[in-house]
């Protein structure tokens, strides 16, 4: 049972230089009662506008909406192959 061993040698090291330090190293200074900036009056903007909200409809289902897609006459959507294939003719 090394490992435990070493575990218990090297953790009580630890505290022990814990405790050592402790007592060797001057005290933290306190912080002061009141703070030295009034914090109330502090305001932060931004020049940065955000971005518009995008609503998703969630109320139809998908099919439906392709039906709607198709029915309004918006070009069909072609795959990768067929984007390749258009360029690749002169």
């Amino acid at each position: 049972m090394p490992i435990i061993r070493y575990f218990v040698f090297a953790g009580a090291f630890a505290v022990a230089l814990l405790f050592a330090l402790d007592r060797t190293l001057p005290p933290l200074a306190t912080p002061s009662a009141t703070p030295g900036v009034d914090r109330t009056v502090i305001r932060i903007r931004s020049a940065r506008t955000l971005p518009e909200k995008i609503v998703l409809d969630t109320s139809t289902s998908f099919a439906a909406a392709a039906a709607s897609q198709r029915i309004a006459g918006e070009a069909p959507h072609h795959s990768a192959r067929d984007a390749l294939a258009m360029a690749e003719t002169p």
